[in-house]
């Protein structure tokens, strides 16, 4: 007996990993970048209204709920799965967690926080305001690169299942 749904769950996490990638991705290469270019004190309230309202949206749910369903899937996919599917269903987690999850919680986060903190229209605030690009940008690299890598497990996965015959 088949069971399909292996196949299309490695889709969907795909999907939402690539999701996750090209926002993080969009952030990095032009939204940052603008706001960089804006008056220092327009883009550092920007960034911070932005801030703001991310913590209340599905994409921080992804980005939180990703490694839970990612990691049980991998051990579930220990015991019924074989070969390359199987490495690429134990990497993607083992790629997501610390690339995106992690260096959300440890990295990007605290310095969002260090933003939240300041008084936008303060003189030195504006140093901080260039450091956090610069420094956050390349932090959100990261978890872009992390993001895609693990999409790109998935659909891995999901083909060798196919061509390997066990879905």
């Amino acid at each position: 007996m088949t069971y399909e749904w292996p196949l299309y769950f490695c889709l969907f996490l795909a999907l939402w990993s690539a999701v996750v990638g090209g926002v993080f991705s969009a952030f990095s290469e032009f939204i940052i970048a603008g706001l960089l270019r804006a008056d220092p004190a327009g883009g550092m309230e920007a960034m911070q209204q932005i801030n703001r309202t991310v913590i209340k949206t599905q994409f921080v749910a992804g980005i939180m709920s990703i490694p839970v369903f990612a990691i049980a899937f991998g051990l579930y996919a220990v015991f019924v799965f074989s070969g390359p599917a199987l490495l690429a269903m134990i990497l993607a987690p083992a790629i997501f967690v610390p690339s995106v999850l992690l260096m959300t919680i440890f990295g990007n986060v605290p310095m969002n926080n260090k933003l939240d903190s300041l008084d936008h229209t303060a003189a030195g605030s504006c140093a901080y305001w260039q450091e956090y690009g610069r420094v956050w940008t390349r932090l959100n690299h990261f978890r872009s690169l992390g993001s895609i890598l693990t999409a790109g497990l998935y659909i891995i996965a999901a083909v060798t299942l196919i061509a390997s015959d066990q879905v």
